[in-house]
């Protein structure tokens, strides 16, 4: 049976998921013409294995595609650290 993925947008730090992902995409845009920049940690904060440390160029979003979906075990966490006007997340929680 396929996964139902579903969109999530963050604009600050926080559990995106507390449960098991696959992670399927990441999009960053940033702050006017800044360069945006978050980290993903497999968990519910920052203490939790990273992942993915991102960033973009100036005004540019960044994307990442991930074929096939990242499995993080331990639930989704991002840490925005700077000029990022938001985070957008394509993932399906395990249990669905």
């Amino acid at each position: 049976m396929d996964k139902s993925y579903r969109w999530v947008r963050s604009t600050v730090d926080q559990v995106i998921s507390p449960t098991p992902v696959f992670l399927a995409t990441v999009i960053i845009t940033p702050h006017k013409t800044k360069v945006g920049q978050v980290t993903i940690y497999n968990g519910e904060s920052t203490t939790d294995s990273q992942v993915l440390f991102m960033q973009t160029v100036a005004s540019g979003s960044k994307v990442i595609n991930f074929n096939p979906p990242l499995f993080l075990d331990k639930g989704l966490y991002i840490d925005i650290i700077q000029d990022v006007d938001d985070v957008l997340f394509h993932f399906s929680s395990e249990k669905e």
